[in-house]
């Protein structure tokens, strides 16, 4: 039997699986610290420290792993290399990753950029139940926004990272807030958990805050999707998904017009159901982002 270990290298998170070649996925997901800001050599410590925990878990000698397939939230080349490492740390530039992931391992490994990971999934479990499109893309939101675009079933890669659909400007007002990439009004600034901070920051600057939006903006942007998602939602927490969600349509609206793409797919930590919500609360919530997102999608076509 063939096994292969699954890895999703992020800035806080390393989550890894296990796959067998008939069997599918064995067990279930673990995650770990990823340590990403100590550098890339700590987080290969936790990955080697976990795949040891996960095959002895199952049973399986290392001796059986064939292969690992990994993922971070970086642009990499074809190498494998980091070309610049805006959403994880400064530490992982100029590193190539899938190397040092294949060396730690000592079995062969991919690497693809998170994003180009999760849309050619899509894609695959799509094209599966015969509603794949000749044309997709993806925007995927997390810590940062990822995104991918997939032609005919192939990722649109080159020789330099491409499709840093949440790089594409959406804001070009005088006060946009600087990104990591060094440009300003990035869509990914306001339109994940990171664009959440800042719209939380910038409401504190306004004054008049709500005790719910009080303390440090990071931590209040994490809560913000749980205030939405109550029986009765907080207004000033919704004004801010209102501005999320119409901002990632504007970068929805770029995107169609720039690559005539017959199916936008968007998925990610902001579509994601709070323990404990009812559906009804959860489907009012996704209504309404659904409703932003298209108004600005369809504004000017």
């Amino acid at each position: 039997m063939s096994y292969f270990i699954g890895v999703d290298i992020g800035a806080s998170t390393v989550k890894l699986g296990l796959y067998e070649s008939v069997q599918g996925i064995i067990g279930v997901r673990k995650d770990y610290p990823s340590r990403a800001n100590e550098g890339p050599g700590a987080t290969m410590e936790v990955i080697k420290a976990a795949v040891t925990e996960i095959l002895a878990e199952h049973g399986v000698s290392p001796a059986d792993l064939t292969g690992a397939g990994a993922c971070c939230p970086t642009p990499v080349d074809l190498e494998g290399m980091c070309v610049y490492p805006t959403n994880i740390d400064e530490s992982w530039l100029g590193v190539n990753v899938k190397q040092i992931l294949s060396d730690t391992l000592g079995v062969p490994a991919v690497l693809l950029n998170d994003g180009d990971a999760a849309a050619y999934r899509e894609y695959r479990v799509r094209s599966e139940k015969g509603e794949a499109s000749p044309m997709m893309v993806q925007l995927i939101t997390g810590t940062g926004l990822g995104g991918a675009i997939i032609v005919k079933g192939d990722l649109l890669v080159g020789p330099l990272p491409a499709t840093e659909l949440g790089h594409i400007q959406t804001d070009s007002s005088s006060d946009a807030d600087l990104c990591g990439c060094g440009s300003t009004g990035c869509a990914e600034m306001k339109s994940s958990l990171m664009g959440l901070r800042n719209l939380v920051r910038r409401r504190q600057e306004a004054g008049d805050v709500p005790a719910e939006l009080q303390g440090d903006p990071m931590a209040v942007a994490k809560t913000l999707r749980r205030l939405v998602q109550q029986d009765t939602p907080d207004p000033a927490g919704t004004e801010i998904w209102k501005t999320y969600f119409t901002n990632l349509g504007s970068l929805a609206r770029i995107v169609a017009n720039a690559t005539g793409c017959e199916l936008i797919v968007i998925s990610g930590g902001a579509q994601e159901r709070e323990d404990g919500v009812s559906r009804s609360a959860f489907q009012r919530d996704l209504d309404n982002a659904n409703l932003w997102t298209r108004v600005n999608l369809e504004t000017g076509f």
